[in-house]
């Protein structure tokens, strides 16, 4: 892992954090609803994160790192 991914995984670990503490909150406005709306607004965005950080890191990823060939393959797509 190179540095630059190393950086983009500190970012989404920061990012995480962030949707955690907005997620409580704008579960503890409705109390009555608490863990729905905090799993409604909680997983999409996690989800979403993750996905997109995966995807960054893999565009990162430097040539001598991958596998012998791949490297052809990718760069032409």
């Amino acid at each position: 892992m190179n540095i630059k991914q190393k950086l983009v995984v500190v970012i989404i670990d920061f990012l995480i954090l962030a949707e955690l503490a907005y997620s409580i909150y704008m579960g503890q406005r409705q109390p009555e609803e608490m863990v729905t709306v905090f799993l409604k607004t909680f997983i999409p965005l996690v989800v979403l994160t993750l996905v997109a950080g995966r995807i960054v890191i893999r565009k990162l990823r430097a040539r001598e790192q991958l596998p012998s060939g791949q490297g052809e393959e990718q760069a032409l797509s």
